[in-house]
């Protein structure tokens, strides 16, 4: 099926996407002045309240209850199906199935669609924690590819093709390979290639896009779907323009059929969905469908444009295509704005920090040596020039002079896995200090939120690297999650 980038390069317009049948039919029944005996209990806000203020009465008219005129998500028959059938439709795949328990849900079916107890999946070790609670649900049995490290910016790129050959080797029993594509930081490895390789052993591909909703309307970027893969899920409230937890999980069948899919979904998503949620999803695809691509060919100059009056005015530099392609032979997403700080003395938390509270400017994300900011179609040439401004004066006025550099922001060492995230889940537990759980197993998932990227996982040995990286975080940025809910403490497989 040709994707909508593909008959935008033809300049076609593409088919039926100006429709939205799921937000049109919405608006209708919350113009019809009904009478509501069902759920849910605000009857559509007819009574006062801060919410109802605030967010105004169309707001809670819309809010309301599966019904035939609306159709079921579980088993979408009419006004859903239609709208899923657009976005499949303008995402080039065969199927799509909008989620609205975010990317999260998503990740969870992919893998219980793909993966038995047993089954070997083989994953990023940088993948967001909710592949771990998946491994967790399907009893399926992970193989870490360790990601490209980039020690300059102190982040982590894609896998690459020379580690997807080794382990696909290694390892020829996988029932399937789970990519990162876009990463958090916008790298893109050579995922076309990546396909073909599993696919000519029987093996599937499922990506995590949840960064990557808008790549089939970039003009020189390939997206999943494009490249190759069996099952993508994107959250098209990241980078979509629909609201907060709404995503969209995309099929290609063969490997794994449409039933499966459903049955699937069905399983872990709530039956009584969420109608705004899923008429922002048509919403996003009818924008993006038919202004999309036109709309980030306008966006790419004031992008460049920002990048070179940042990079010209302060000590700071951004991560652009060349130096990924350079230095990891992968492609990069653009839009994802990485800005290293370091050289400036100041850590990339202590430039987040400064730029909310003294500017007002909400970053994306910090990490050791830089901060992240997220560009989309909402953005313009005033927010962006106030984003140089800022980063100009804060080099200007907070300059140390003496460059940053940590052991703590790219560790090279792996942890090892000595049990399966399953099994760790369901043994016996013991709570401690993290100080004195070195050689431990551990029972507990530290994350830094965001991106969602595990520091360590059930199952794996926790190292010196770890107690290390747990307090850097914690020190210098305090938003390492653990499931205790003791501070500095970690649950461990009991010996």
């Amino acid at each position: 099926m040709n994707s909508i980038q593909e008959q935008l390069r033809m300049s076609e317009l593409p088919k039926d996407q100006e429709k939205m049948p799921l937000f049109d039919a919405l608006v209708h029944y919350a113009n019809r002045n009904t009478i509501p005996f069902d759920v849910p209990g605000h009857k559509m806000g007819a009574q006062a309240s801060p919410l109802k203020n605030i967010l105004g009465e169309m707001t809670m008219k819309m809010d309301v209850n599966s019904m035939k005129e609306l159709d079921l998500l579980s088993h979408p028959q009419s006004v859903i199906k239609e709208a899923q059938q657009l976005a499949a439709d303008a995402f080039g795949a065969d199927h799509a199935y909008f989620l609205v328990n975010g990317t999260t849900s998503g990740i969870l079916a992919m893998i219980l669609a793909t993966c038995k107890p047993d089954d070997v999946l083989i994953v990023p070790r940088n993948c967001h924690k909710s592949v771990m609670n998946g491994l967790i649900l399907s009893g399926a049995k992970p193989v870490f590819i360790e990601p490209e490290v980039d020690v300059h910016f102190g982040i982590s790129h894609g896998i690459s093709v020379k580690n997807v050959i080794k382990t696909l080797s290694a390892y020829p029993e996988a029932k399937a390979i789970l990519v990162t594509y876009p990463t958090y930081f916008g790298s893109m490895n050579e995922l076309r290639t990546i396909c073909k390789l599993a696919h000519d052993r029987n093996i599937a591909v499922i990506v995590d896009s949840a960064h990557g909703a808008h790549l089939p309307f970039m003009p020189e970027l390939i997206d999943p779907i494009t490249a190759g893969a069996d099952i993508v899920t994107m959250s098209m409230h990241k980078t979509g323009g629909s609201l907060t937890q709404s995503s969209i999980l995309l099929l290609n069948e063969g490997r794994i059929s449409a039933k499966t899919m459903q049955k699937t979904l069905n399983m872990i998503q709530t039956t009584s969905a969420n109608y705004l949620l899923m008429s922002s999803l048509d919403v996003a695809r009818h924008e993006l469908a038919l202004y999309g691509y036109e709309r980030y060919q306008a966006l790419k100059p004031l992008v460049e444009k920002t990048i070179y009056e940042i990079e010209e005015h302060t000590c700071f530099e951004v991560l652009k295509k060349d130096f990924v392609r350079k230095h990891n032979m992968q492609s990069y997403d653009w839009t994802k704005l990485v800005i290293r700080v370091n050289d400036s003395g100041l850590t990339g938390f202590e430039v987040y920090t400064l730029l909310k509270e003294k500017y007002k400017i909400q970053m994306e994300l910090a990490e050791g040596y830089v901060v992240m900011a997220v560009i989309t179609t909402a953005d313009d040439e005033n927010s962006l020039k106030k984003l140089v401004w800022a980063l100009r004066e804060i080099e200007r006025l907070y300059n140390r002079k003496t460059p940053i550099y940590s052991t703590s922001v790219t560790p090279t060492h792996a942890n090892i896995l000595l049990l399966s995230p399953r099994e760790a889940h369901y043994a016996e537990h013991e709570l401690m200090p993290i100080d004195r759980a070195l050689g431990k197993i551990s029972a507990d998932l530290l994350m830094i939120y965001p991106p969602g990227i595990p520091l360590v996982i059930p199952g794996e040995l926790i190292s010196e690297d770890v107690i290390q990286q747990y307090h850097y975080y914690s020190q210098t940025f305090g938003n390492v999650l653990t499931e205790s809910a003791l501070e500095h403490h970690i649950t461990v497989v009991k010996e």
